[in-house]
């Protein structure tokens, strides 16, 4: 199997710029950073741009003067590479050691905290009819 990229915190950055407004040029891109806070230059943003459109992760259209960058890979896939690399990284792998954490070290409010209640009801509940059958 083909290793998946590895996307630095600096490449998530730009890549966040292009989900939330869909395409953009360098500019745009360096225009958006900048106003959150970033103090990158022309030069850094095209360099991220085109290391990530190395990495398939966006695309470009090249028929204009100025290039078009669009995200090539989803919001949703992103969070789930960090947080499996995360889990084999921190939790050997496993996802209950992960959870536990995350429930204790950070509260949630009465509707996420019934929203996991639900989850693990199903899950339980899925289980023990495996079990029976």
């Amino acid at each position: 199997m083909a290793k998946r990229p590895t996307i630095p915190d600096s490449e998530l950055d730009v890549l966040k710029v292009l989900w939330r407004r869909g395409r953009a040029t360098v500019r745009e891109a360096l225009e958006t950073l900048n106003a959150a806070g970033r103090d990158w230059s022309y030069a850094t943003v095209a360099t991220l741009l085109d290391r990530l459109e190395n990495k398939g992760l966006v695309e470009s259209d090249r028929k204009e003067l100025a290039f078009v960058y669009t995200p090539a890979i989803s919001e949703q896939e992103v969070r789930k590479r960090r947080v499996d690399g995360l889990l084999d990284k921190l939790y050997e792998g496993d996802p209950g050691l992960l959870v536990l954490h995350l429930l204790k070290s950070h509260p949630l409010d009465p509707g996420q905290a019934s929203r996991v209640r639900e989850v693990l009801d199903e899950m339980t509940a899925s289980k023990s009819s495996k079990k029976k059958g």
